[in-house]
């Protein structure tokens, strides 16, 4: 693998149903807060290791933070400020790649940091950049303007250059990305476009024409959740299987998948976050993080039921789902 380029997950939208490990000390494979059954999510923080770090998942301000765990005298963690990087411009998304992270900024470029010390502009969306992903060493982008541009490493300069863009046939300004199978999935604020990676073209566009929070690929279909706090799911091919009218707490403004249960979890403007099963897509539990304030992100850890929310104000929330409690 060559290390200059981008890599990562390149199904940044895929959860996977939790494998069932051998008992050890604390727990499930020696982890404490692991078992089997229904639980409840609750304000408890990680239990597993005693420090940590994660990027700041707060978008919509002018820097980049890298925030560090620690234990306070509670045995509780913490998360304190490490690295904070002025960007001069309002960050609107943020991903980490191999040796890179990725900024999406409001107006338009890319910044990129390596851990070398490198910082690289990529310039080519003419608004906002919303979303970013990585896909076999091509780091996707998706912006306000309504494309989706194609980005990847010259190994001889150690820049970045854009290869393709996508426009026509996207639905609208560009919300959110996954990739599926050998299809990337395009949210937007008019519905999702399919585009074949093969050809890059737009092979078809999936109703409802509406505008999508959130895309979330489980067991071989998309969840596509939509603002009005609406859910459908839709097969490989782009046929609809299920849909579900909006959720009880109203708009959704962001959505992440927990491995753990496994769960659906919504970011609601009034500051709720609704959890719901998979693949039955039932409601389990909505509380609230925030008062009088949007859940503006969130970010799983991909292990240990751990997640983070993330509000408008800047404020952040550390969460583990509690698989040991009975939910309602």
């Amino acid at each position: 693998v060559d290390t200059r380029q981008p890599e990562g997950q390149p199904n940044a939208g895929l959860v996977k149903k939790a494998e069932k490990k051998k008992k050890g000390r604390g727990g499930a494979a020696g982890g404490r807060g692991a078992g089997r059954g229904g639980g409840q999510l609750s304000g408890c923080l990680p239990k597993r290791g005693s420090r940590g770090r994660v990027l700041d998942p707060v978008v919509a301000r002018q820097a980049a933070q890298e925030m560090e765990a620690e234990r306070n005298a509670a045995s509780r963690f913490e998360l304190q400020a490490d690295i904070e990087v002025p960007l001069g411009e309002i960050a609107w998304c943020l991903i980490s790649a191999g040796e890179w992270i990725f900024c999406g900024l409001g107006n338009g470029n890319i910044r990129a940091y390596s851990k070398t010390g490198r910082e690289l502009n990529l310039e080519g969306h003419t608004k906002r950049v919303a979303c970013l992903l990585t896909h076999q060493h091509v780091l996707l982008s998706g912006g306000a303007d309504g494309t989706v541009r194609c980005w990847q490493i010259n190994p001889e300069s150690q820049t970045f250059a854009c290869t393709h863009t996508i426009s026509e046939g996207i639905s609208g300004n560009v919300s959110c990305l996954c990739v599926m199978n050998e299809c990337l999935w395009v949210g937007g604020t008019s519905g999702v476009s399919i585009v074949e990676l093969a050809t890059l073209r737009v092979v078809a566009q999936v109703q409802p024409k509406k505008f999508v929070a959130g895309l979330l690929q489980f067991q071989g279909h998309m969840i596509v959740v939509y603002t009005d706090g609406s859910i459908c799911i839709f097969d490989a091919a782009g046929k609809q299987t299920h849909t579900q009218p909006p959720l009880p707490a109203g708009p959704i403004l962001c959505v992440a998948g927990l491995e753990s249960g496994p769960r659906l979890l919504c970011g609601h403007v009034k500051g709720q976050v609704s959890s719901v099963t998979l693949p039955m897509m039932q409601l389990k539990k909505c509380y609230q993080t925030f008062e009088r304030c949007k859940v503006q992100s969130m970010c799983c850890a991909g292990h240990d039921g751990i997640f983070l929310v993330a509000a408008e104000n800047g404020t952040i929330q550390l969460w583990q789902r509690d698989e040991t409690a009975a939910e309602p």
